[in-house]
């Protein structure tokens, strides 16, 4: 009994940290020069558990580099 409670546990703690990464994906995913990889919605509105930074991201990236911001 004490083993299987334990097992609810983890199991619910592990599906909080995916909810909690999937809404910090979405909101780095709504920010422009990002790309959703994987995720729920349109381009990970809902939930997006990767994302990178696409060539408009990064030439942003660069000219914040440059400038020193």
């Amino acid at each position: 009994m004490k083993a299987s409670r334990i097992i609810v546990i983890v199991i619910i703690l592990l599906l909080l940290g995916f909810l909690i990464w999937g809404l910090i994906g979405s909101s780095q995913a709504a920010k422009v020069g990002t790309t959703c990889d994987f995720g729920i919605g349109n381009d990970g509105s809902a939930l997006c558990w990767q994302w990178h930074r696409n060539i408009i991201g990064q030439i942003g990236d660069n000219i914040n580099g440059v400038f020193g911001k």
